[in-house]
């Protein structure tokens, strides 16, 4: 029975142990132990898990090793903005965030937490000397510049990386090891009466810039009509330079047609001469042998009918192509059943056929 209990009383020291001794730290921090009896603060970061702690003779204090943002605002836990009176004796309000994290090593970019817990002991501590440090350093960077210096972009950020590099020497020189990433400025307000001024000097140069505007319109405009007489005129000019140009060619057309029509009526006429004088040479010709073909014709008729039997022939024809009116025969004179003096009586000399016919058949 006694062995039972010691062994139960053992149990429950160990629960107690593990409840007591071991905390967790979470995935998102890191765990720095301080040894409360000498020896002070670990130097290494303990890493999400569970870490051994003696109670009452150690303590473990959580880090965020993450990347860290503080706003210098107003808010209803109160006013953190950075009010700058600048050159011009304007007050300007400056709304800005500084970002940074926990030094980290260079060569294994483990994070530094002990080191920063040697100096501040917590992480609210190392969030409030940030934002204190920060509004400081912002403060005296930003006083440089004019009120009106704010709108000018490029050096208004020029300033934001020298209040940066400032705030990092500043907290590297009091111990705390951070790495300050960027300072930005997020939200400027302007003093009133500044606004009302900057509205008033905007308003006369945009009427300045509207009249310059107006100025230079018209002369534009002026230098436009100018340009539009000057092109009519060129248009003008070029116009009738082409028509006259345009007259001048039809001119010289029509003086080249007309050469063309005399020269073309010309060898017309002369090939027209031409060709009525062959003409009629040919024709001419055609007639002579036509004239010398008949006589020809007539020399060969002739020739025939002084062949032999040819007055016979001649004689037969013209006795068949002769036409008699009413003849009145004297038997008294001849005899008419004597042929040849019937013939002789008649045709005269022709009837005669031993001697020459007077006429040609057919006449």
């Amino acid at each position: 029975m006694t062995r039972w209990l010691v062994l139960a009383g053992v149990v429950v020291l160990a629960v107690l142990l593990l409840l007591t001794c071991v905390e967790k730290v979470p995935l998102d921090r890191v765990g720095v132990i301080t040894n409360n009896f000498g020896g002070g603060v670990a130097e290494q970061d303990q890493l999400a898990g569970y870490v051994w702690i003696w109670p009452g003779m150690q303590t473990l204090s959580l880090w965020d090793p993450t990347v860290q943002v503080i706003h210098l605002e107003r808010t209803a836990r109160g006013d953190t903005r950075v009010n700058i009176r600048g050159k011009d004796q304007y007050t300007t309000q400056l709304d800005m965030t500084v970002i940074f994290r926990i030094h980290r090593e260079p060569e294994s970019d483990r994070t530094l937490a002990w080191r920063v817990a040697r100096t501040l002991g917590s992480m609210e501590k190392l969030r409030d000397i940030t934002l204190s440090t920060s509004n400081k350093v912002i403060w005296e960077v930003m006083s440089d510049l004019a009120t009106e210096e704010f709108y000018a972009t490029e050096k208004r950020d020029q300033h934001a990386n020298r209040a940066k590099d400032t705030l990092q020497r500043t907290l590297l020189e009091n111990g705390v090891q951070v790495e300050v990433l960027d300072v930005l400025v997020r939200k400027i307000d302007y003093d009133h009466s500044f606004e009302a001024r900057l509205l008033e000097k905007q308003l006369l140069e945009q009427d300045q810039l509207l009249q310059t505007s107006l100025a230079k319109a018209e002369v534009e405009k002026q230098v436009t009509e100018k340009i539009q007489k000057e092109t009519e005129a060129t248009v003008k000019r070029i116009t009738e330079e082409r028509q006259k140009a345009i007259k001048t060619l039809l001119a010289e057309k029509e003086k080249q047609l007309r050469q063309i029509e005399g020269d073309t009526g010309l060898y017309t006429t002369e090939i027209s001469s031409g060709a009525a004088r062959y003409l009629k040479e040919k024709t001419a010709e055609g007639n002579l042998l036509l004239d010398q073909g008949r006589a020809t014709g007539e020399e060969a008729i002739n020739a025939a009918y002084r062949q032999a039997g040819g007055e016979y022939l001649l004689g037969k024809k013209m006795i068949e192509n002769l036409e008699f009116g009413t003849i009145e025969i004297n038997t008294n004179l001849w005899n008419p059943f004597d042929i040849e003096e019937t013939l002789r009586k008649i045709l005269g000399r022709a009837a005669d056929l031993g001697g020459t016919p007077a006429a040609k058949p057919g006449k």
